[in-house]
């Protein structure tokens, strides 16, 4: 099977190195024209998990990454996935699968974007609620694999003909990957945006200040793991409405790394001792989770009537403390119905 990875980051180095490793025929993207010429003439050294040196083809060309490929895998990150969708419009082919990993509701903007060419053209959209790797990619051509999550889910935007199903091939690959009722499912549990945006929030003055300090060992007190449960009982209640079994995120968290842990006060330290927290607040935290993954989540609870009080009071805590007004910068539902966002699920008769 011919891949195609977009995105030349931690995640997307890690997912291409691993695929050569498994003898798929893979070409990576990245808009890094030294990082691409590096890595095409000195190969890829991945450790960690997965290890071995492996040749890898690089290109600064979209179109001649995505050309002939079967599977093309998105992980750039959140505010890329628009501009590479606008790019992939014209360039894509037949019986294609866009993959969004992580998803950040890449299959919503993908329906936004690309309209009537994913019926007429055959072309299968799927994103996952993580990415599989935890993974940090170095300058000089080498990805370590720090870790691999479990059950990680994975879905299908739903079309006129009904949900489309991933390949046989494609599931094999990636075991870690769970199929799930729908793009719902995946995009509201992802539990990033539900502990990130709190606990950046509540380490705004640090993070002003570039103070150092670990993310979760120093950035957590019981206070901010009151607030994230909270977000998290919002997220779950917006995930009701179309139909998603959704997990407290304690739970999703012991079974993405297979552990017992009994509150998020001990997990979170726990599970990520090592990290250094943010030091601008131009960081992915806020520039990513929260205009695409907390500014759905609003969106659709005021469609639908529903109060969220803890995550428009983070979303609009935040835009002050930014000046960025991240409703505008987020995912736009704005001329999307609660019924047509349903029926990108598949559950139109059913809502």
């Amino acid at each position: 099977m011919a891949y195609a990875v977009i995105g030349g980051g931690n995640t997307g180095q890690a997912i291409a190195g691993y695929l050569v490793l498994s003898n798929e025929k893979v070409k990576l993207y990245t808009r890094d024209k030294e990082r691409a010429t590096r890595i095409s003439k000195d190969g890829l050294e991945i450790t960690g998990v997965y290890s071995g040196s492996v040749d890898l083809e690089v290109s600064t060309s979209l179109e001649k990454v995505v050309q002939d490929t079967e599977i093309i895998i998105v992980s750039t990150t959140a505010d890329g996935h628009k501009p590479i969708i606008e790019e992939l419009k014209p360039l894509l082919e037949e019986n294609q699968t866009l993959v969004f990993i992580p998803g950040y509701w890449g299959a919503v903007e993908s329906k936004q974007i690309l309209g009537e060419d994913i019926e007429t053209k055959n072309i299968t959209i799927a994103e996952t609620s993580a990415q599989p790797f935890i993974s940090n990619a170095g300058d000089e051509g080498s990805v370590h694999i720090r870790r691999i999550k479990s059950n990680v889910l994975v879905s299908t935007l739903a079309t006129s003909k009904g949900q489309p199903s991933l390949s046989i091939e494609f599931l094999k690959r990636f075991p870690h990957l769970v199929p799930s009722k729908n793009i719902f499912e995946t995009s509201l549990n992802n539990t990033n945006v539900v502990v990130h945006v709190p606990i950046s929030l509540f380490n705004a003055s640090r993070i002003d200040e570039a103070q150092a300090f670990q993310f979760y060992p120093d950035g957590i007190s019981p206070l901010t793991i009151r607030y994230i449960e909270k977000v998290d009982d919002e997220r779950r209640k917006i995930a009701e409405l179309f139909h998603v079994e959704t997990k407290d995120i304690l739970t999703i968290l012991n079974e993405f790394y297979e552990t017992d842990y009994s509150d998020l006060y001990e997990a979170l330290p726990g599970l990520f001792p090592e990290g250094a927290g943010p030091t601008t607040l131009k960081h992915r935290y806020f520039t990513e989770d929260i205009p695409f993954g907390l500014v759905a989540i609003s969106e659709i609870a005021r469609k639908s009537g529903i109060k969220v009080p803890y995550t428009d009071s983070l979303i609009d805590v935040t835009s002050l403390l930014s000046t960025v007004d991240y409703r505008k910068e987020g995912v736009n539902l704005e001329n999307v119905s609660f019924e047509e966002l349903a029926s990108y699920a598949g559950l139109i008769e059913k809502i």
